[in-house]
């Protein structure tokens, strides 16, 4: 890359004559000019924070001393060169977290040099004036991400019904941020006829690991599929799913846990064919890792077999929440009261031990079969660290009859699937039963899409 940068610059300077004397009036066949001083060169970087306080504006300043016949020019991404004179910077935002080099290339009519610089950026940047991120779970969290640093290409492929091909879905944005797209107009609705391909500069997997991978879609309307394809760059034929996921408007979260892994690099390939036209889908927050028990999902709440979409709370539906000497004291401020969303505060002085923060949460409509299994899940958000979070799916008459009894440790601000599968039911109304015992006063919980279903 560095020779071809100076080869383009070197053949444009001499195009527009920027010698320093003519070669043809002397015996001496040089290109003219005057070597680059190379102790006159200097380049530095500064990180600063933007006006809503996020350290990603970068300023690169061109710090060298001006030479006869030497221009200067920095590039900040290896690829593109901006003229910058001696004593002038470039500033711009940097959007994702990572370590970077900026280069500066000095060129004379007969000497071209480069010096570098370095800085990190610690965070990534959050955009001021995005929508709010939807509530819910956002993926898989346990291990480490084998996407993190990926830098890939976005290429897509949209035809109408004829698979002439030719649409544009005016692509913006990346996948840590949120990659947007369009549907233009005329696109057909047969499958792999509205193609978004994520792909190149992929980890390398191996065929004897298995691995979890998660990827959100922001969805504007619900009663349309995506296929979701994570595979093999260059075979077609090998892949974690080809399947199609039906959306539902808002947030879709599709994650697969221990699949087999193979021996190549990774891509994404996904396809929206059916989706309206005009119809604007967002795609982020793809995590890929080395299988980890912990990665495991929440059922969707929107399944048509979910016996609590939609249910009312039941007449019960009550809250004791005690100090540390047992004595009741006042409920904790809540909004929501339903299974799609529950939220509530926790109270100054309630006590640190299991069951001095109970909500009970019965559900009148809802009955359970002795002689059946059943799978429960909810998604906990919370704005501190929650250390003991007691979730009880209980028969509505008898506390020792439940699902589960379990605590439940909740990071702070990392949507938690808490998941139970296989139960045994019992014959009676279900009750819901949550401890926070021990939350911090003030904490913001978020308990999201309750589901509850026969296996």
């Amino acid at each position: 890359m560095k020779k071809i940068l100076f080869s383009v610059i070197a053949a444009g300077m001499f195009a527009f004559g920027l010698t320093s004397c003519n070669p043809v009036d002397s015996d001496d066949h040089s290109l003219g000019g005057s070597p680059v001083n190379t102790s006159a060169l200097s380049i530095s970087a500064n990180v600063s924070a933007d006006e809503t306080g996020q350290n990603n504006v970068v300023t690169v300043t061109n710090s060298s001393q001006a030479q006869s016949g030497v221009r200067y020019y920095i590039s900040l991404d290896g690829k593109s060169l901006i003229e910058t004179a001696a004593g002038n910077s470039i500033t711009q935002i940097v959007k994702k977290k990572g370590d970077y080099t900026a280069q500066l290339y000095a060129f004379s009519a007969c000497d071209q040099q480069m010096i570098t610089t370095s800085y990190s950026i610690a965070e990534n940047w959050k955009d001021p004036d995005a929508a709010d991120e939807p509530e819910g779970w956002m993926g898989f969290t346990a291990g480490t991400n084998l996407l993190a640093d990926w830098q890939p290409d976005y290429n897509h492929w949209f035809s109408p019904s004829d698979w002439s091909g030719g649409l544009n879905p005016n692509i913006e944005g990346n996948l840590t941020d949120g990659l947007n797209f369009t549907i233009p107009a005329g696109t057909g609705g047969d499958q792999w006829q509205a193609q978004v391909h994520i792909e190149h500069n992929g980890p390398a997997l191996s065929a004897g690991k298995n691995y979890d991978f998660s990827i959100v879609i922001i969805s504007p309307v619900g009663g349309v599929k995506a296929t979701v394809k994570p595979q093999m760059e260059g075979d077609d034929n090998t892949f974690f799913t080809d399947a199609q996921y039906p959306l539902h408007e808002g947030l879709n979260t599709i994650a697969l846990s221990n699949k087999a892994g193979f021996d190549g690099p990774f891509k994404i390939a996904l396809d929206f064919a059916g989706a309206p036209a005009g119809a604007e889908f967002t795609v982020k927050r793809a995590y890929l890792t080395e299988h980890d028990d912990a990665n495991i999902a929440p059922f969707d709440y929107n399944d048509s077999k979910n016996l609590l979409k939609d249910q009312p709370f039941g007449a019960d539906f009550r809250f004791w929440f005690a100090d540390g000497g047992w004595g009741q004291i006042a409920d904790p401020e809540h909004e929501g009261d339903s299974p799609a969303m529950f939220s509530l505060t926790i109270p100054s002085g309630m006590g640190g031990d299991q069951w001095q923060g109970q909500v009970h949460i019965p559900f009148d409509n809802v009955k359970l079969s002795a002689g059946k299994k059943y799978n429960f899940s909810i998604v906990v958000l919370a704005d501190n660290n929650v250390p003991g979070l007691t979730v009880k799916p209980q028969d509505d008459a008898d506390d020792n009859t439940f699902l589960s009894a379990d605590r439940h440790a909740v990071a702070a601000n990392v949507p938690t699937a808490i998941v139970f599968t296989d139960r045994n039911g019992f014959d009676g109304k279900f009750r819901l039963c949550l401890d926070f015992g021990g939350t911090p006063a003030g904490t913001h919980v978020n308990i999201i899409g309750m589901y509850l279903a026969e296996q």
